[in-house]
């Protein structure tokens, strides 16, 4: 489990607490005992929001010319 400071803590050891997200990756930042935050590294930031591959649906479709559905043979199964 990653850790979690108070906000009052975070802003006494904030060099700390920085130092903990780089290794770490993110940091829990609290109030009254409920995460309002997170401090993420870099490294995290970066993972976190790259842009995913994007899909080739024209590759992916299927030619269904000539298919025909037969609902009996199909609840038959």
């Amino acid at each position: 489990m990653k850790k979690k400071y108070s906000i009052a803590k975070a802003q006494r050891n904030l060099p700390a607490i920085v130092h903990e997200a780089e290794r770490m990756g993110a940091v829990r930042i609290t109030r009254r005992g409920q995460v309002v935050a997170r401090l993420v590294s870099e490294n995290e930031f970066q993972r976190l929001t790259r842009r995913k591959r994007r899909i080739d649906w024209g590759t992916m479709l299927i030619d269904t010319r000539g298919f025909k559905f037969d609902r009996e043979e199909a609840n038959a199964r």
